[in-house]
């Protein structure tokens, strides 16, 4: 079983890399999910937990006549408690794995790319924890050999590529991971992400092109210099890249005016609005020196034009936060200005010179 386990894990990573498979990513997480489920498996009958249905009776539930296991969603919830990091990592791939739009998978790729990347490197962890070092999938699994941002060209292209991704999927993803528990949504085994600085120092017979580096094994200085890094030739793990993207976001000016619809009093985008993204702490002050380091649940740096765009979460949070006057004067800092009551439109009196009654 866990034979099998790897061999879908190795097939899942070959069909990944092959930049012409039409369906790549569906196909890794496909198989990847399957290697997942082979390894739970294995280790529940190592362990003795019996991960098969059974009926009230005590019976097995059958299908084909075989006994029904857990699927991977159970095993993942038996596996792991709630607040897990693999196990969120999980439940996210299970969800996207069925919401992969074929013409954009590229775009969904790239954008999950983090994701898929945990989800590997957590099965390694767990394969290798589980059944010992021998195996490994290190010796069979290389760094794969890409362009990406290391050319200018390539850089404009991932950008481009990430403004394309499917409504659905960045909806799945802003919303899983909205209410993620930020010890969570940063944890390198939810989503990983790396800082590449190409090695310029001298090579050694032991040295490797490629040299993991994990943020936890970081002193404070190094954690503030990359130059240092940049000579030791290290790959830093969880450096942030935050989305940048205005496909369905909301200028200041049409997220206030989207507020004030819902609240019984006057929300300013000169006034109340900054008040509020500050409040929440979803985006930096201006002039800030990473203007991408955002809460990406409500806010994201709209690069081209240099400012902020903001999500229907941001409009919620706050209308939550604003419904009253007391929640107002918590949240904003100040008593709220009722809007102005409409006025009354009064009919126009038509005068009759002939005397009799105007026809209407």
């Amino acid at each position: 079983m866990v034979d099998a386990s790897k061999e879908e894990a190795l097939l899942a990573v070959d069909l990944y890399n092959q930049p012409k498979q039409p369906r790549r990513l569906e196909a890794f997480f496909v198989h990847m999910h399957l290697a997942w489920l082979y390894l739970l498996h294995a280790r529940f009958q190592r362990d003795k937990v019996d991960y098969r249905y059974r009926k009230r009776n005590g019976q097995f539930e059958r299908v084909d006549g075989e006994p029904k296991t857990w699927e991977l969603a159970k095993c993942v919830a038996e596996r792991w408690g709630d607040n897990d990091a693999v196990r969120k990592n999980l439940e996210l791939t299970l969800a996207l794995r069925n919401k992969i739009e074929h013409r954009f998978s590229e775009a969904t790729g790239l954008a999950t790319s983090g994701y898929t990347q945990a989800l590997l490197l957590n099965y390694e962890e767990e394969l290798t924890r589980t059944f010992g070092e021998s195996h490994s999938l290190a010796d069979r699994l290389r760094f794969p050999v890409f362009i990406g941002t290391f050319t200018p060209e390539g850089a404009r292209q991932l950008v481009k590529a990430q403004k394309e991704v499917p409504k659905k999927a960045s909806e799945i993803i802003a919303s899983f991971t909205a209410d993620l528990d930020p010890s969570i949504r940063d944890d390198q085994r939810f989503e990983f992400r790396v800082h590449l600085v190409p090695k310029t120092g001298p090579t050694t017979d032991a040295d490797l092109s490629i040299t993991f580096v994990r943020e936890d094994d970081l002193t404070p200085s190094q954690r503030g210099s990359f130059e240092e890094l940049g000579r030791q030739g290290a790959v830093v793990v969880r450096e942030q890249n935050r989305p940048v993207s205005n496909l369905g976001l909301m200028r200041p000016t049409a997220a206030a005016a989207a507020i004030e619809d819902r609240i019984p009093f006057r929300f300013r985008p000169s006034s109340e609005f900054p008040q509020a993204w500050k409040k929440l702490n979803c985006r930096p002050i201006a002039g800030a020196k990473q203007p991408q380091r955002t809460d990406e649940r409500y806010c994201v740096y709209d690069e081209p034009h240099g400012d902020y765009v903001y999500k229907q979460a941001f409009v919620d949070k706050v209308v939550r936060e604003t419904g009253t006057e007391a929640r107002f004067t918590t949240f904003i800092g100040r008593k709220p200005t009722s809007k102005p009551k409409p006025l009354r439109r009064v009919p126009k009196r038509v005068k009759s010179t002939s005397g009799t009654p105007p026809r209407r």
